[in-house]
């Protein structure tokens, strides 16, 4: 059985590259080069240079975002401008400030679980004992069945109270 000639093409390398680096996702690729995600998925398999394109393009947009998570962490000061209507004026008044941006404890924690799990994971639960469900149900249909049982009486007094 044949199959059809691939539709790759060698600057796709250097394209794939940039464009993971601007953050696109996989899906995003596939539709910039008019191609489905698995088709993405099979040219990393069969060309080596795109895989690792790829991977060089994911790793410097994740290196962004590791930076903005760790300013939001630990807060920042960045430069704003606030535009303000001109009294008496016909130009408008542009003020240039700083402007702190307070650190973040969502994202400092996010920050902390990752890159020391060991320290700041989420405590796991701890695992539930094996529980024979159909003898605890056996248990209360003979408590419910008999109404002479302390249990039913109770039961009774508490919804009469409702």
């Amino acid at each position: 059985m044949e199959t059809r000639p691939s539709t790759f093409k060698p600057a796709y390398v250097r394209q794939a590259r940039d464009l993971y680096a601007q953050g696109l996702t996989d899906r995003e690729l596939a539709a910039a080069f008019g191609v489905s995600r698995t088709t993405i998925f099979r040219w990393r398999a069969a060309y080596p240079e795109f895989a690792e394109a790829t991977k060089l393009g994911k790793e410097v947009a994740d290196d962004r975002v590791e930076r903005a998570l760790y300013e939001r962490a630990i807060g920042y000061e960045e430069e704003a401008v606030r535009v303000y209507p001109p009294v008496g004026g016909e130009e408008p008044v542009i003020v240039r400030y700083k402007r702190e941006v307070r650190a973040d404890v969502a994202a400092a924690l996010h920050w902390m679980r990752a890159r020391r799990p060991a320290i700041w994971a989420c405590p796991m639960p701890p695992p539930e004992e094996a529980t024979n469900w159909a003898e605890e149900l056996r248990k209360a249909a003979a408590r419910v069945s008999n109404r002479e049982s302390p249990e039913f009486r109770e039961a009774l007094r508490y919804h009469a109270r409702e």
